[in-house]
């Protein structure tokens, strides 16, 4: 079947709603998706850079969006209202997420909209350059001066990260609504014959599976960031603390941001020292590690005995929130939203 061309630019309510659905579950997955990529990078030993290889994901529902509404402009306007959500949710990456989320959008539009007829092989172009595009955003708007063999390798993770998560699975959860509801689409996403069963029960087997990790995460790791600057200690210490750093003495330290996407120049922070909190939670013989954990599931560990003779990693409040700051350390360490400390 010869797939007719992309709709002009106008939505009509049932593509209105499409985007708004698809936008609401992609900006409040995006947490997920920044779990997945921690957990990545702490099963490879890395503080960043790995976590880009599950990028893709947060492309899958723009595409899925220029798919099922077929109107120039719907990936565009996805990636603008997801990239919103993802803002008033609690993004570490503040408002520049939303001009990340609506350039991918935008390149998906253009790169689907460009070619005569849409075959798997727009859809996976147009994810793996969509996902890629965050990194160059990224540098362009916080340009950390990283090596370019540093940014050439996780540009490459997000371009096969894209190519798979977006754009092939994209284009498979496309041909699977349209072969189980046809009525949900105008046309077929592709010009090919059906796909067979097989793609179709792996298609289902890996959205459930995401689904399934999306649960478990919202309902065991995930906290709401408007909970409030709350910090727990616990672990192998003496006394588990909740934690009111305002009643705790503060110092005030200069510390520089070097991270792979964000640079900060060398300011001014004050909050309370780490190895003060860690010293009334009294850590037991043996304690060799401490993990910094963030109320999103993102997560670093310390050597113990460092952190406890460091006089530069401070807790501060950051809004309604704590973030660490580690003047001894890469920006990868600074971790925002601290939720707990945990003596390992």
């Amino acid at each position: 079947m010869r797939a007719a061309p992309a709709k002009p630019y106008r939505f009509s309510t049932r593509d209105l709603l499409i985007i708004a659905v698809l936008s609401g579950l992609g900006g409040v997955m995006s947490t997920y998706v920044g779990y997945l990529g921690t957990l990545l990078n702490n099963l490879l030993g890395v503080p960043f850079g790995a976590g880009q290889f599950v990028s893709g994901l947060h492309v899958f529902w723009i595409v899925l969006a220029a798919g099922l509404v077929r109107s120039f402009g719907a990936g565009s306007l996805c990636g603008l209202v997801k990239g919103t959500v993802e803002l008033l949710t609690g993004s570490t990456h503040g408002s520049v997420i939303v001009i990340v989320s609506l350039v991918q959008g935008l390149v998906v539009d253009l790169l689907l909209a460009g070619t005569r007829r849409r075959s798997v092989l727009s859809y996976i172009t147009g994810g793996a350059i969509a996902s890629a595009a965050n990194v160059i955003v990224f540098q362009l708007v916080y340009f950390s001066g990283a090596p370019w063999g540093y940014l050439a390798f996780i540009t490459f993770l997000s371009l096969v990260s894209g190519a798979l998560f977006a754009g092939g699975f994209g284009y498979s959860v496309l041909t699977t609504v349209h072969q189980v509801r046809p009525s949900m689409m105008q046309e077929a996403p592709v010009s090919v014959p059906s796909s067979p069963k097989s793609v179709r029960y792996v298609t289902l087997a890996l959205a459930v599976a995401l689904a399934v990790g999306a649960g478990y995460y919202f309902t065991n790791v995930y906290e709401a960031p408007w909970k409030g600057a709350a910090l727990g200690v616990e672990g192998n210490v003496e006394k588990p603390l909740a934690v009111d750093i305002s009643r705790l003495e503060k110092v005030t330290v200069v510390a520089e941001l070097k991270g792979q996407v964000t640079y900060v120049a060398p300011r001014e922070y004050t909050g309370v020292l780490v190895t003060d909190i860690l010293s009334e939670a009294g850590p037991k013989p043996g304690s060799k590690t401490v993990t910094v954990v963030a109320s999103d599931g993102y997560q670093v560990d310390f050597d113990l005995a460092d952190v406890m003779a460091d006089d530069r990693m401070i807790i501060i409040e950051e809004g309604d929130t704590l973030r660490l700051v580690a003047g001894n350390y890469e920006g990868g360490y600074w971790v925002q939203k601290v939720s707990k400390l945990v003596v390992k």
